[in-house]
């Protein structure tokens, strides 16, 4: 039981994260992207996005890894191009003008929840 509710107050924390950086919520991205940082912050260590993560969250998803890492890669354009500029700052010191890969924006995420929490 604990467990259910640790998996829900995880979520929660996400959810918050994503709509203070301005995520668009109406996407498929956004969904995806939430259930790739749930994986993520349940990693011990850093695993390949590409060849662990997307596969499992496809599978949930009843889709291909590669429209995982597209959704995901857009979700992230979009929040960096039309988000909360100034949490994107904060997170990301000396941020460009190009979003990070998202593997850098998904592991910086998950790192700033699990150290916040």
């Amino acid at each position: 039981m604990n467990f259910d509710r640790e998996d829900k107050r995880v979520r929660s924390k996400i959810d918050q994260e994503l709509l203070r950086l301005g995520a668009p919520t109406g996407r498929l991205g956004y969904v995806q992207m939430a259930m790739t940082l749930e994986l993520i912050m349940q990693e011990e260590q850093v695993t390949s996005t590409t060849r662990v993560l997307y596969p499992k969250v496809a599978e949930r998803c009843n889709t291909k890894p590669a429209r995982i890492e597209r959704n995901v890669r857009e979700e992230i354009k979009a929040i960096w191009n039309f988000g909360n500029q100034k949490r994107l700052d904060r997170l990301f010191i000396n941020r460009g003008k190009y979003p990070p890969g998202n593997k850098e924006f998904l592991y910086t995420i998950a790192r700033y929840l699990q150290q916040n929490s």
